[in-house]
Formats: C-alpha cells, structure tokens, sequence
C-alpha cells in the first residue's frame, strides 16, 4: 500500500505542469522597476523637504543687507526697481528726486567710470580720481560678499545649498530612469504624478472652485488605472485622486 501510494504522489507530481493548474500573476518587469525607482525618488523627496524647511530656518537670520533686494531707493526713501541679489550699502541714502541705487554691483561700478570717461572727458588727476572712486567701491563690495559668505557658512546656508542641488539631482535622474522605462500600469501613473510635479505649481489642485485643468486631466488618467497600480505608486495615485481640492504641495510625491 505504502510503496503503492508513494508511487502514485510521484506520478501525479510529475504530470502537475501539463495540469491545469491556477496561474501567479507576476508583476511586468517595468512595474517592478518603476516601483523601485519610485520608492527612491520618494526618499529623496522627503529629504528635499526636510532640507527645504531647515534652509528656510536659516534663511529667517539673514540680515536685510545680506539679502536679496530692489536695487534702488527713490526720494521717499522707499525700495524699488528690479530685485537683485547685491548685498545692500547702508550708506546710501534717499535722493533729493529721482532714485538712487542701493544694491550696487561691481559691472555699474566699472560702467560709472567709464561713462566718465567718455560722457564727462575725465583726463589726467580727474580721470586718476574716477579710476580710485571705481578701486575703493569695488573693494567695499567686495567685502561685503566675503562677509556674506561668511555669514551663511555660519548659518549654515551653504552647506544646505549644496545637499538641496545634490537632492534635487538626484530626483532628476531618478524621474530620467523612470521615463525610460517601457509602458505599463505603474510606470504610466508615475509618469502622470512627475508631470504634473513638473507642470503645475505647488498651489495647483485637480478639483474646485479654480482647480487646475492639468491637474484635472492627471486625476482623470490615474482613476481607470488605480486596479492595475501596486505599492506606493497605487497609495500616492489614490490619494491624488481621492482629494481633487488638496493642492499639489499637500501630495505626498510632491518636492518642496
């Protein structure tokens, strides 16, 4: 009986693949990846935020002149003009008409005494006179930048700076490797939530009163695909299309 039984197990399970036996959907090789790559582009994501959120701690220390700015002032004493990155001279005063600038850089410096060269004629003890005012302003700004540097090394902003640009790479190559992959359930969703990271603002949302129609049309695309949609692909895609009136900077694969 034993030796019987045996015999028969051995067979049966010999015969099991030409049985019909229930098939194992395996995920396609493309989602697998694109689930991989996703969970990546998330941990820098999230890193990103973090960092964003420290730089903006520092930032609240910076003092005024240090900062970026208008570049001129007028005769009320009021900032105005284009916003220019030059640290601020706290010397310079309001005009009596007209604007002064107040965030020079080293370029209209040179230009100044250029224009007195050829406007005015400066020559000799002038033209030496002009070329020393040039020398001594651009040294005094100069030193503000070195100061400036100096200051966000001790806050710091630059440190932050580079892991923010290091983060940001990363989350570029990762979106790259991403849109190589060939079609399929999690890579098409992915794509739409990258797209809509890149194309709508972060006070963009898909549902509402002045709702974004870019993130409308994503929110539309995602919701047929949902069943076929794994991991953390099919959490961020649901929640996207379960809250149309969250903006986009409340998206959980939303950068900062």
């Amino acid at each position: 009986m034993t030796t019987t039984r045996r015999l028969f197990l051995f067979t049966a399970a010999a015969a099991a693949p030409a049985m019909a036996l229930p098939a194992i959907a395996l995920p396609a090789p493309a989602d697998t990846i694109a689930l991989r790559l996703w969970a990546e582009r998330q941990t820098s994501v999230e890193r990103l935020r973090g960092l964003t959120a420290a730089y903006e701690r520092a930032w609240a220390n910076v003092p005024y002149w240090a900062d970026s700015g208008p570049r001129m002032i007028d005769e009320t004493g009021a900032h105005c003009d284009a916003v220019v990155n030059w640290p601020l001279d706290p010397d310079v005063t309001a005009p009596p008409a007209g604007w002064r600038v107040v965030r020079p850089s080293i370029s209209e410096c040179k230009k100044l005494f250029d224009f007195q060269v050829e406007v005015f004629g400066a020559t000799g003890k002038y033209r030496e006179k002009c070329r020393a005012t040039m020398r001594r302003d651009i040294r005094t700004i100069v030193a503000r930048l070195r100061e400036r540097r100096r200051l966000f090394d001790q806050l710091g902003i630059t440190e932050l700076n580079r892991q923010i640009e290091a983060t940001t790479d990363a989350i570029i190559e990762t979106e790259a490797q991403l849109f190589e992959l060939s079609d399929s359930p999690n890579v098409s969703a992915a794509h739409l939530m990258m797209e809509v990271c890149q194309n709508c603002s972060l006070d963009d949302f898909a549902g509402g009163n002045g709702y974004s129609g870019a993130m409308a049309i994503a929110a539309m695309a995602l919701k047929p695909l949902l069943p076929s949609l794994s991991g953390l692909i099919r959490d961020h895609a649901a929640f996207f299309v379960d809250n149309p009136e969250l903006p986009l900077s409340g998206m959980p694969f939303a950068a900062a």
